[in-house]
């Protein structure tokens, strides 16, 4: 077996097959890898707690790279954390609510909140369990103070987020990162947040090098991770732009290209 330390794993378009479901062997595989003392983390535009929920059997001996980068939990406790805040969240939700047909949800560290005048216009998030904990608000200032704002999740209903999100807000970059996590959703957090540097956070903490790493990504959100990673790979149903900075490719979502990859790497030959 090479020199592998860490292997970090996207979700969506990733680990998971296209119909968003966890496949039977992602646990084992999880638990194999930890038994190899590799160190197997999470990293995703998810909330926390929802992949607190998809890992729970495991939960306490991974890490969970959670909102894009905005939050690194390493056995439950805060490597690195990026807090928006209260002033910043007002006004990046006036900007975002100039953005024709996006609706917007706000991610915190205890729960998942959607304004009560577009829970409708969210139905499917909801029901897929992306928000593990929702809670409904009028307004932004329902959210509790002590509660911590990492990220805003954007939903484009046009299903164009690189140009009505990321484009939209251009005007913003030098205080919100744009994160396209799919052809509808977009991530924003504070500017210079993003799963690369969560991934150099969660190595400097342990001493694993970038020829020690191995990740696997499919989307924009993945970019600054792949450059963290030697063994980098892209899946085969990513996207070009992430195929071109990775210097591998695995197989599909839908044919198992994560576990494919991590048994020839169990087996020594990667």
């Amino acid at each position: 077996m090479k020199n592998v330390k860490l292997v970090a794993v996207d979700m969506d378009g990733t680990l998971l097959f296209p119909d968003k479901a966890m496949p039977d062997w992602a646990i084992p595989l999880v638990k194999r890898l930890i038994d190899q003392d590799i160190m197997f983390a999470v990293s995703s535009g998810r909330l926390y707690h929802n992949l607190m929920k998809l890992f729970e059997e495991v939960v306490h001996d991974i890490v969970l790279i959670a909102e894009n980068g905005a939050l690194v939990m390493d056995k439950g406790e805060i490597v690195y954390s990026s807090v928006i805040t209260r002033e910043d969240a007002r006004l990046l939700l006036e900007e975002v609510r100039k953005l024709p047909g996006t609706k917007t949800t706000i991610c915190g560290l205890d729960a998942g909140y959607l304004f009560a005048s577009e829970i409708e216009d969210l139905a499917d998030a909801l029901s897929s369990g992306y928000f593990a904990n929702p809670v409904v608000i009028d307004t932004i200032d329902d959210i509790p103070e002590g509660e911590q704002i990492l990220k805003f999740a954007i939903f484009d209903e046009a299903g164009d987020a690189v140009t009505t999100i990321r484009d939209g807000l251009a005007h913003v970059d030098h205080k919100f990162q744009v994160a396209v996590s799919g052809a509808e959703w977009a991530d924003i957090m504070n500017v210079g947040v993003n799963k690369g540097v969560a991934m150099k956070a969660l190595q400097a903490k342990y001493g694993i090098t970038y020829e020690e790493t191995m990740a696997f990504g499919d989307q924009l959100n993945d970019m600054e991770m792949m450059s963290e990673a030697y063994y980098s790979y892209a899946m085969a149903n990513g996207i070009p732009e992430l195929k071109a900075v990775s210097n591998f490719e695995a197989p599909s979502n839908e044919e198992s290209g994560v576990l494919k990859v991590v048994e020839e790497l169990l087996a020594g030959r990667v």
